[in-house]
């Protein structure tokens, strides 16, 4: 098919885009309000190590997946494992397009924020809590800047690789950084924002003893890098043959975690310096409002000189971090869709038009959102497991030898094989230990499947969606058109040897 010939035109376009898809809401929304809840210089301490031992060895394993299959996310798996496996890829596909689904409506949240800042509602003397309060509360508003956020991304999308997605983010992913450091300095500047800095750097060691720390910095990191939503590896699949794995891998994290950094020191010195008292700070932080971000840096940018242009400069980085974030989402359905003989244009149409409607219920209920962003974050850990287990069906330490370290600007050494072999014991420890402190902190609700952060909860949701992939395994191994010429060449993957 033509679209699989589809091909990044430069490494830094590849670079840039995967930048983008890494450095977004994630880093400006989630991590802030995230890392507030989480007494900040602790988490922010698991968050890094998370990104060392579990984002960036993830990252390499789909680039290996995507560049050395062609396919998406059910292809790839059918291919590189074997048929019996096509609903693994089916289930990581989905996990990433469920998110899909309430991330386009936390991008129409960014929009409308542009526009407020263009028409001068974002000034000085405004209720920033009422103007959140009124937005969130109208579902009208909500679902139509859902529906013009996913406009705009299918757009792009249907645009192809260098067309639409290259093109936007070698635009979006700088003036994203340069409004960050702006909004950053301003931030730090102002009278008591020192104690946000010391929230964000100076860790209180005690809180390393808690799970939900160590589960949140996890789940942030896999959220925020990409690491389990397949979208690197869907990238990959139009990655040139000799393009590098392992730099391109630390690059991303990197790239985005400095993001996210810069946004927490954006953010979490803003609440300090705008709070009547450092406690009422706290209780600001510890709340977890899901409207954080909007409702202090709505605050914060009346303060400054200029401070509607900066507003508006601000909310629009933030409208195009979403954007290039829910442009690979988007790419990750397409490129199924397009592996099972659908072109590219057809494919862009099905998966907004899902997309949207599948949104609805978040864009009208932000308790939804925030059920849907606990159970299918987590699930990205569920997602790296299964890529876990892709190496480890073929041979860890073959991929890294044989794959990774082929094209790869550094030598990556055996540390790799240790974190990919240990990924099923972080995840056990780290999510048995947060069921424990669950069901000893919360013995009546700790199950319930309509409580909105309970363990029950995300395992009812991830038990339908595997029963239903399941089910549906051989008419998906079917439904995918053609095999893997490169890994025939290969001989790699026991999907090519039983032949389909």
């Amino acid at each position: 098919m033509a679209e699989k010939r589809e091909q990044w035109g430069s490494r830094l376009g590849f670079i840039l885009a995967s930048l983008g898809m890494a450095v977004g809401t994630g880093n400006i929304w989630r991590f802030p309000r995230v890392a507030g809840t989480n007494d900040g210089g602790a988490f922010l301490i698991a968050y890094l190590v998370a990104n060392l031992i579990w984002a960036v060895p993830l990252l390499m394993m789909e680039m290996v997946m995507g560049k050395t299959t062609r396919f998406g996310t059910v292809g790839a798996f059918r291919d590189f494992i074997d048929r019996k496996s096509t609903w693994l890829g089916a289930w990581v596909g989905f996990t990433c397009l469920a998110i899909m689904f309430y991330y386009a409506v936390i991008m129409g949240w960014a929009l409308r924020y542009f526009v407020y800042a263009v028409s001068g509602v974002i000034k000085a003397g405004v209720d920033s809590e009422a103007l959140w309060n009124g937005f969130i509360g109208n579902p009208s508003q909500t679902i139509l800047f859902h529906f013009i956020a996913i406009l705009i991304g299918g757009f792009i999308v249907y645009r192809g690789v260098q067309g639409g997605l290259e093109k936007a983010n070698k635009i979006m992913i700088p003036s994203l950084f340069i409004c960050l450091l702006i909004a950053a300095i301003w931030a730090i500047a102002k009278p008591n924002a020192i104690l946000g800095l010391d929230y964000l750097f100076v860790p209180k060691w005690a809180s390393l003893g808690k799970a939900d720390v160590w589960l949140n910095a996890f789940t942030q990191s896999a959220w925020s890098t990409g690491a389990g939503w397949a979208l690197i590896a869907t990238y990959a699949v139009y990655m040139k043959e000799n393009e590098d794995i392992g730099v391109n891998s630390f690059m991303i994290v990197l790239g985005d975690a400095s993001a996210a950094i810069l946004a927490g020191m954006c953010v979490l010195p803003t609440v300090f310096a705008l709070s009547a008292t450092p406690d009422a700070a706290m209780e600001a932080l510890k709340a977890g409002n899901t409207g954080l971000t909007f409702i202090y840096l709505a605050k914060l940018f009346p303060t400054m000189p200029g401070g509607q242009l900066v507003a508006a400069i601000f909310f629009l980085a933030l409208t195009l971090a979403a954007l290039s974030s829910l442009l690979p989402m988007i790419e990750v359905g397409v490129r199924n869709f397009m592996d099972a003989g659908f072109d590219r244009k057809k494919a862009t149409i099905i998966i907004s038009i899902g997309g949207f409607l599948l949104g609805v219920p978040s864009a009208y209920s932000v308790e939804f959102l925030n059920n849907q962003d606990m159970v299918w974050g987590v699930g990205l850990l569920i997602s790296g497991l299964i890529y876990a287990y892709a190496a480890y069906k073929y041979g860890i330490d073959r991929t890294r030898n044989e794959i990774i370290n082929k094209t790869s600007d550094i030598y990556v050494g055996k540390w790799w094989n240790y974190c990919i072999g240990l990924f099923p014991v972080m995840f056990a420890i780290i999510f048995g230990w947060w069921v424990w402190q669950s069901y000893t902190w919360y013995p009546d609700t700790w199950w319930n499947p309509l409580e909105t952060y309970s363990p029950g909860t995300m395992v009812v949701q991830w038990v339908v969606s595997a029963v239903i992939w399941i089910i549906l395994n051989n008419w998906l191994a079917s439904w995918i058109k053609g095999s893997s010429p490169q890994l025939e060449a290969l001989n790699i993957g026991a999907g090519i040897k039983e032949g389909k």
